[in-house]
């Protein structure tokens, strides 16, 4: 079975959301705008060190990027999954989101919907 993750988050190096996505099943989801806020921080403090953060029942890896456009990919999944297959499936997720927004970020004015057509599709192919 491949492995699926239950939350999604693509944010810029100060906080702001791109997009999140959260698994249909998953009942209680974390606030993107909290997390997003709070994983930036942590980042920032912790100069990239810090590569994932697990708890009881899940954890939450983080890939960050620093070029063409500075920005984190983090994943939430079961603790049971492996950190190779989380790596790997953010990986992919990294590579698309560059392929797609690396020209378009640095002149983005904010509008989050535009990001809607790319959260489906890794809803599509992700969750």
């Amino acid at each position: 079975m491949a492995l699926k993750l239950q939350e999604l988050w693509i944010i810029n190096k100060n906080g702001l959301p791109y997009l999140s996505v959260q698994s249909k099943g998953l009942v209680e989801g974390i606030n993107p705008m909290i997390f997003s806020g709070f994983m930036s921080a942590v980042q920032n403090l912790a100069e990239d060190s810090i590569d994932a953060i697990k708890m009881r029942n899940s954890k939450i890896m983080i890939v960050p990027v620093k070029e063409p456009i500075p920005f984190f990919v983090i994943g939430r999944a079961k603790t049971k999954e492996k950190d190779g297959a989380i790596r790997k499936q953010l990986g992919k997720i990294r590579d698309m989101f560059l392929d797609e927004f690396s020209i378009i970020i640095p002149t983005w004015e904010g509008d989050l919907t535009f990001f809607t057509y790319f959260k489906n599709r890794l809803t599509e192919q992700f969750f």
